[in-house]
This record gives structure tokens, C-alpha cells and sequence, in this order.
């Protein structure tokens, strides 16, 4: 049952909205949120006393919390862009997290803080509730590959500025000031690893992850004064938009700046990280048992290198809007190169399409979506792009992706290959006994002399821990088996792993 409320303000949509909340929840939580969003709009708009608003919103949170629990698992598991049902489930708990939060922002501005106290509740503990919304709000936003909500982050700074004014800086930050403080550390940080290149999997770690760890953060109001300021960001309460990098831009000379730095935080992830590959038990070093899969801690390595040096924009970029083929099943791709002689739109069926270039550089390139199925792709997964009908198809890593709505869907490559083979490679299982299993499917890629790589591999996850592999290269007039050694690990995402190798010429080998 809902808590007595004695009304200061009565009106039918009060009334309508707890008689709802007095009602038990529905058995599908996500059933909920239409009228959970329907009276949340409704109460705000009445004008409540910032007191009866409050005792509203402790009533409202529970059923917003189910609608989370029950939405996340099946945002987890879906490829983008997200289908319109779940698109628009998550736009209504996005609106839902962000009208909770302003609620609570302003109940803190609004109450007296003395008759907050009768009411054992103390105004930070409100903040704390408030940021967690935010928190949550932003989390929804990246599994669905949305740009930050509205007022998002101009909302999470007066959250922030409120608590540390309302604290006595002598004084030791009570329990709400520091979920505040930590929650607030954890969005920065998860924007400055670039969250849009992560998969739902790898967000759903690095979050865990900042939870236990993002007190590394370090704030200042302004940049320190030594030149090591190429590892600091800074957002202004002016914007309503993410962190910069200062090495992209310094910071804005209006408005009041939050500097920061997560320098710290990545070299404490690169050094559990050695810790991890050097033995020791996820445990004893105080983290959880996730980090021990590769495909984790290869994001956990590439969150803590931006971290530690917040990327710069090394290649100027040229607008475009020429079309490019994309095909994002490399399966049938590698089935083409080995002598499927129909077109490569044939032998994918659905999984060609067309895409309009935004902008190239000579390392990549930012397409947008314009027709064909696009199901299937994720950050962090290979596809393969062509230019033209006459050239070869080349291979790109998904670096980000965004989708403003369901027919929308962009996407940020890195060339890899201007041009690869398909090979097969067959494991050995211990000395130069071949494995029975099938042979596996991969890509070549040439040496590539502007970044001094050697000859690699484009293979699934998996092929580089397993040591030797023959290395079997076909064409129309003959057959050539090569033992060859992985050497350098050059990426691994949950979906490829891209690594150097090394031929083995001696009499022995193939």
C-alpha cells in the first residue's frame, strides 16, 4: 500500500496518480511506465509543495527501479539499432529518469531544509537520488546508442555544485555528498573512455567497475598550473554536452568549469590488468570475476588508455557525401573471395547495404545509414566497406555507433585493410598434430608500413591464445600450408581479435 499523504495541493490528477501508486505493481514492471510517465508529467505539472513532491517521488522510485531491473537484460542483448518497441520503452524511461531528477533538483532548491529535517531527510541524501537517476538516464541512453537526453548534463552539474555548496568544505562529506560525488565521477569517466565504442556487455562492466573505483577521479575548479594538463578534461555548466578533452579544446572562460582528471583511475585499471595476466586471482586484488575474461579486460585496457592519454585527432577529416556498399557478414564475404563468383549483394542477401560517407580520413571514415538491414552490427565488430563496384572491399573495425531512432544508425570506422584475403587456419592441438576441428575462417591483412604492422590476422576471438596454426592460402592454381606463430595481440573485442604473426620457413614447417 502507498503511504499517507496529507495533500496541501488536491486535484483528479493527484487523486489519479495515488490511487495508481496504492495499486500493486504490474506483474511486467515495463507495463508500468506509461502510466508511471503519464502521472509523473501530470503531478509535475500541478505545482505540488516541495514536501508533498517529495513524499511523490518516494512513491514513484520503486516502480521506476522495476522498470529499470526489468528493462536493462533485454537491452544487454539487443543489436542496433534497437527495434521501435524497445526504442521507445527505453525514450519513456529516459524521459521518466530525467523528469525524477529535475523533481528531486527541485525540491532540494525549494524546501526548507529545517522541515526537511523533521522529516528525517537530509537535503544531500536528495541529490544522491537525484544524480543516481542521472546515472541511470545516461546508461539507458548508451545500450540503445542515444545521444545524451536533454539537460542530462547541465542538470548533473547543478546537482553536483548544490551538494558541494550545501557541504561545509572543513567538514567530512556525509553519505549522500559522497554517492553524489562518486556517481558524478563515474558518468565523467565513462564519457572520457568514449562510451559509444563499447558493446552493452563491456558498459555493463566498466560501470561496475567505476563503481568501486571512481573515487581516482580528481576534480579542481580550475587546470593546474604545470604543464601536465594533457590528461585533463573539463565541462561548463553553460553546455549541455558531454566532457572535452582539453588537448581537443581548452577550457570556456564563462561559466563555471569542473576540471578533471582520470590519469590516475587508468593507470590503477593498466596495473590491475598486469596483475591479472601475471597470475593473480581477480579477488585478491579487490576486483570482481568478470575481469578475468580477455574479451572484458580488452575494454577495461582500451577505457584505461583513454584515461590515461585522452585521444587526439591526429588526420584531418574531409566531408563527404559519396555512397559506399557495406557488408556486415564477413562469412559470406570470405565465401565470395573463395570463389562464390555471384556479387557480393547476391551472396549476403540482406546483409549489403547502402550507406552515405560523412567524412574520411586517411584512417577511417563516418558513414550513415540509408537503406538495406542493418541488424547485427555492434561496437567493436569488423564489416567490410567498398568504395566502388571496382574496387576491392576493405576491411574497418566499428569504433562508435549512434542511432537517433529506429531508421537512424551512424557509424564511426577504422580502416584496417584496404584489402584482405581469405584464408583458413587450422590449430594445432600440441606439437604439430593438426586439431580434428573444422578449419576457421579469417582474413589476411598485408604489412602495413604506415604503422609499422606486420603481416596480421582478422580471425575470431580465441585463435591468438591458442598458439601454433597452419595457415592454409588457396587460390585457382594451388594450395599453401604455412605453420605460423601469433606474435603481437594488436586488438580483441567481443566479437575479432586482430594480431600479428610470424611464418615458420625452416625445412620442417609447410
Amino acid at each position: 500500500m502507498a503511504k499517507s499523504i496529507d495533500p496541501t495541493v488536491s486535484s483528479p490528477a493527484l487523486d489519479s496518480a495515488l490511487a495508481w501508486l496504492a495499486q500493486p505493481p504490474a506483474e511486467d514492471p515495463l507495463r508500468d511506465l506509461v502510466p508511471l510517465r503519464s502521472h509523473l508529467a501530470a503531478v509535475d505539472e500541478m505545482g505540488v509543495a516541495p514536501l508533498q513532491l517529495l513524499r511523490i517521488l518516494e512513491l514513484f522510485q520503486p516502480r521506476v527501479n522495476a522498470v529499470n531491473a526489468a528493462l536493462k537484460p533485454l537491452l544487454n542483448e539487443t543489436v542496433l539499432p534497437a527495434d521501435r518497441r524497445l526504442r521507445t520503452i527505453s525514450q519513456g524511461l529516459l524521459d521518466v529518469h530525467g523528469g525524477i531528477a529535475a523533481a528531486y533538483d527541485k525540491v532540494m532548491r525549494e524546501a526548507d531544509s529545517d522541515r526537511l529535517q523533521t522529516l528525517h531527510r537530509n537535503p544531500t541524501s536528495l541529490c544522491a537520488l537525484a544524480m543516481g537517476n542521472l546515472a541511470q538516464q545516461m546508461e539507458v541512453a548508451l545500450l540503445i546508442s542515444s545521444p545524451p537526453p536533454p539537460d542530462m548534463w547541465r542538470t548533473a552539474q547543478a546537482i553536483y555544485h548544490w551538494t558541494m555548496t550545501a557541504t561545509p568544505h572543513d567538514a567530512t562529506l556525509p553519505a549522500g555528498a559522497n554517492a553524489v560525488l562518486r556517481l558524478f565521477k563515474a558518468m565523467l569517466a565513462l564519457a572520457a573512455a568514449q562510451p559509444e565504442s563499447f558493446t552493452p556487455a563491456e558498459l555493463d562492466f566498466l560501470l561496475d567497475y567505476l563503481q568501486e573505483f571512481s573515487g581516482q577521479v580528481e576534480f579542481a575548479d580550475t587546470l593546474p598550473a604545470s604543464n601536465e594538463t594533457e590528461t585533463w578534461y573539463w565541462i561548463n555548466d553553460g553546455r549541455d554536452q558531454p566532457p572535452c578533452a582539453v588537448v581537443r579544446r581548452p577550457p570556456l572562460a564563462h561559466g563555471r568549469n569542473i576540471c578533471f582528471s582520470c590519469r590516475e583511475l587508468g593507470r590503477s585499471a593498466l596495473e590491475h590488468i598486469e596483475h591479472l595476466l601475471a597470475g593473480e586471482g581477480a579477488e585478491t586484488i579487490g576486483l570482481d570475476e568478470a575481469t578475468t575474461n580477455p574479451a572484458l579486460r580488452q575494454a577495461l585496457h582500451r577505457a584505461a588508455s583513454r584515461w590515461v592519454a585522452p585521444p587526439k585527432r591526429h588526420m584531418s577529416r574531409r566531408g563527404s557525401n559519396s555512397r559506399v556498399q557495406v557488408c556486415s557478414d564477413l562469412a559470406a564475404l570470405w565465401r565470395h573471395q573463395r570463389g562464390d563468383a555471384r556479387p557480393v549483394a547476391d551472396a549476403t542477401g540482406i546483409t549489403a547495404t547502402n550507406w552515405m560517407m560523412l567524412n574520411e580520413s586517411p584512417g577511417g571514415l563516418a558513414i550513415m545509414h540509408v537503406s538495406g538491414n542493418t541488424r547485427g552490427i555492434t561496437a567493436g565488430s569488423a564489416l567490410a566497406v567498398q568504395p566502388a563496384a571496382d574496387q576491392p572491399w576493405g576491411l574497418c573495425l566499428v569504433r562508435w555507433v549512434r542511432s537517433d531512432n529506429p531508421e537512424h544508425l551512424e557509424l564511426g570506422l577504422e580502416l584496417v585493410a584496404a584489402a584482405a584475403e581469405a584464408v583458413r587456419l587450422i590449430r594445432h592441438n600440441g606439437g604439430d598434430q593438426l586439431t580434428d576441428e573444422a578449419a576457421i575462417e579469417a582474413f589476411r591483412l598485408p604489412p602495413l608500413a604506415a604503422t609499422k604492422r606486420a603481416e596480421a590476422l582478422l580471425a575470431a576471438p580465441g585463435i591468438h591464445q591458442a598458439g601454433t596454426f597452419t595457415l592454409v592460402s588457396e587460390n585457382k592454381d594451388r594450395i599453401q600450408l604455412t605453420d605460423c606463430t601469433p606474435s603481437t595481440l594488436l586488438l580483441q573485442t567481443a566479437s575479432i581479435e586482430l594480431f600479428e604473426f610470424t611464418r615458420d620457413f625452416s625445412p620442417s614447417g609447410r
